[in-house]
């Protein structure tokens, strides 16, 4: 098992110490241990979760949305997991329909610039 300190962990997964902080105060991560001084150590699950959880993030899924799916992992409720899943695959799928529809827009304005009359 590999130990992380907060800032390997951060290091590792590409963000700041302040955004590892701000997960572990929000519940979306938590240490798999602490030293006697107090100091979170992770491990090789919290670095997998912090990784899904801010490319979720990134992607456009709320924090808020992520804390209830990790609390409820945490809590190993199959029915709340379940429900926070199908919520964020809603979510996902709403906003790749709109994604699809400023696609095709963008196609439409390419098309009419490439025939010298832009207009949106």
């Amino acid at each position: 098992m590999n130990a992380y300190s907060i800032s390997r962990l951060a290091e590792d997964a590409g963000v700041s110490v302040h955004i590892v902080r701000d997960y572990v105060l929000r519940g979306l991560l938590h240490p798999a241990r602490r030293t006697e001084s107090g100091y979170g150590i992770f491990d090789e699950r919290s670095l997998a979760r912090l990784c899904f959880v801010r490319a979720a993030f990134e992607s456009g899924i709320g924090l808020d949305e992520l804390a209830r799916l990790c609390r409820a992992l945490d809590a190993d409720d199959s029915t709340d997991v379940i429900g926070c899943i199908d919520r964020l695959l809603g979510q996902i799928a709403t906003r790749l329909a709109a994604l699809a529809a400023v696609k095709t827009e963008l196609a439409g304005l390419t098309q009419s610039a490439v025939e010298g009359h832009a207009h949106a």
